[in-house]
């Protein structure tokens, strides 16, 4: 399971006296589909059940950035996202996804039933979405394009237990993640490899070791 998942800890029948405490909703979208838009009305939060989606940004311009993504077992919703009034922001499916819809003030307020899965379920939530933010600025503040891979690479080695893995957004994608140049991007991964600090074949990555002389 995603380490960051919200359902981190709970077992099955765990899980669904969660779903059944906040009244969970799912729906299917297909790629490309518009999943939620964010505005200061929205009140629903969406949970990835299976596939990938995207927090899209769009400014005055009409330009896209994409600023996080979304896997199995992660939250959002626009109460956990900045309030302003500069950009739009959507979710948007990368690939087809099922998404469990819980309103906010479920989440957030108290249980009817002082169910104690509601209260371990909330603090899932505050952990996730906390440490995720947390780690994409640690990897947005790294000075350089191979200190933002390395840091990626670490943090999704970690949340996949595996020393080899594979990307779970196209490299394309990564570079503006990581707010790369794409080409630039490309050429440091070749050096990357050549330095023997990982193993890249497309999407698959294998994470040798570091390189605190060039992070």
């Amino acid at each position: 399971m995603n380490k960051y998942s919200i359902f981190s800890g709970l077992n099955s029948d765990e899980t669904a006296q969660i779903e059944a405490c906040l009244h969970f909703e799912s729906k299917c979208f297909r790629r490309g589909e518009t999943i939620l838009s964010f505005s200061q009305d929205s009140s629903e939060a969406g949970i990835v059940r299976s596939g990938l989606a995207y927090l899209i940004s769009i400014n005055d311009a009409g330009e896209e950035n994409i600023l996080d993504y979304y896997e199995e077992g992660n939250i959002f919703g626009s109460f956990l996202s900045p309030d302003t009034n500069v950009n739009l922001y959507s979710v948007v499916a990368k690939k087809n996804c099922l998404v469990s819809f819980v309103q906010d003030t479920s989440i957030t307020g108290i249980c009817d039933k002082s169910c104690a899965m509601h209260s371990a379920f909330v603090r899932n939530v505050l952990t996730s979405v906390s440490c995720r933010s947390q780690i994409h600025i640690d990897i947005l503040s790294q000075r350089t394009i191979r200190g933002k891979l390395m840091a990626y690479f670490a943090y999704v080695s970690e949340n996949r237990n595996k020393q080899r893995f594979r990307l779970p957004i196209p490299l394309s994608d990564l570079a503006e993640y990581i707010c790369a140049d794409r080409s630039s991007m490309m050429r440091e991964l070749k050096k990357m490899n050549n330095d023997g600090l990982i193993l890249s074949r497309g999407t698959e990555i294998t994470v040798y070791g570091s390189d605190p002389e060039n992070v």
